[in-house]
């Protein structure tokens, strides 16, 4: 019969195996988790965005676009770029809604189209900024018919603002092989607000290129 430390130390051997087989798996599961908590958390900002700057574009009574004014280091002070200002401080760097290879933000005015005896929307202009590669789901033509979930058409009289927000997000190297195929690569948030203006019919002509803003003043 073994001593009983002998046993002991036999007993301590597997579970010490055990640990080192069972802690890589807990370590992987843990990591694919906190993904996943990440990818959430910029699903939330993204749509923060969305939201937010669909309302205050909804607010305002007329836009001023500076993007073809400004070159060098020179900051667009227009109400366009004021848009894309409070989309960067609203994603927190959380998500990246503003570079050449990151994320996306594009501001669609859209409006009731009756001619040819079918009452369609109809995009009136678009403003962008970010990544061009990223397309509206809207459709590509401007001005053009636009397409809107759920057989939705703008009301008479009035313009309806549709913000689309988009951001990348890549899963961490450990956990890519597990979660990497079923989560999207590219986030997307998207909110429609009617104009509040007085008259919203006037939203519908593009911005007036001005470095001088009139709705974000």
């Amino acid at each position: 019969m073994r001593p009983a430390s002998a046993r002991l130390r036999d007993r301590r051997g597997i579970a010490a195996l055990e640990t080192a087989l069972v802690a890589p798996l807990f370590l992987f599961v843990a990591l694919c988790t906190t993904d996943l908590i990440r990818l959430f958390r910029a699903q939330l900002r993204v749509e923060a965005v969305a939201v937010q700057i669909g309302q205050i574009v909804s607010q305002c009574r007329s836009i001023t676009d500076g993007s073809t004014l400004v070159s060098g280091n020179q900051t667009d002070t227009s109400d366009i770029g004021q848009f894309w200002g409070h989309a960067v401080r609203i994603a927190g760097g959380v998500v990246d809604v503003n570079s050449a290879t990151g994320g996306a933000v594009i501001i669609t005015a859209v409006g009731r189209n009756t001619s040819g005896g079918t009452t369609t929307n109809r995009a009136m202009w678009r403003r962008r900024t970010g990544n061009t590669n990223v397309t509206s789901s809207l459709g590509t033509t401007v001005p053009g018919t636009a397409t809107i979930s759920n057989s939705f058409i703008v009301p008479q009289n009035q313009t309806v603002f549709v913000t689309e927000v988009f951001a990348v997000i890549e899963p961490w190297v450990l956990g890519a092989g597990l979660i990497g195929t079923v989560v999207p690569s590219m986030l997307n948030g998207t909110t429609l607000f009617l104009s509040r203006a007085p008259d919203p019919v006037s939203l519908q002509t593009a911005p007036r290129v001005s470095l001088t803003p009139e709705c974000t003043a």
